[in-house]
C-alpha cells in the first residue's frame, strides 16, 4: 500500500515536472521570437523620418500593446470559466 503511494507521487511528480519544464523551454523560445520582432519592429519605426528621435519610445508602447492583448486572449485562453463568470 504504501509502495503504490509513492509509485502514485512520484507519478505525478513526473508529470508534473514535464509541464513546468515544458513552459519554461516554450517561455524561452518566445523570448527569442520577442526579441528578433523587437529589432525588426524598431528598425521599421527608425526608418520614418518624422519619428526618428522617438523611435524607441514609438517601439516599447506598440510591443507592450501588443503584449499585453496576448497576455489577455491566452489568458481567456487558458481559463474560460473564471470562478464569478457566468457560463
Amino acid at each position: 500500500m504504501v509502495i503504490q503511494k509513492i509509485k502514485k507521487h512520484a507519478s505525478t511528480l513526473g508529470i508534473e515536472f514535464k509541464k513546468q519544464t515544458s513552459t519554461a523551454i516554450m517561455a524561452a523560445f518566445g523570448l527569442i521570437i520577442a526579441l528578433a520582432w523587437k529589432d525588426v519592429i524598431t528598425d521599421a519605426i527608425n526608418r520614418i523620418s518624422f519619428v526618428k528621435n522617438y523611435g524607441l519610445l514609438i517601439s516599447a508602447v506598440i510591443l507592450t500593446i501588443v503584449s499585453v492583448f496576448g497576455i489577455l486572449l491566452v489568458s481567456k485562453w487558458s481559463n474560460p470559466n473564471r470562478p464569478g463568470e457566468k457560463e
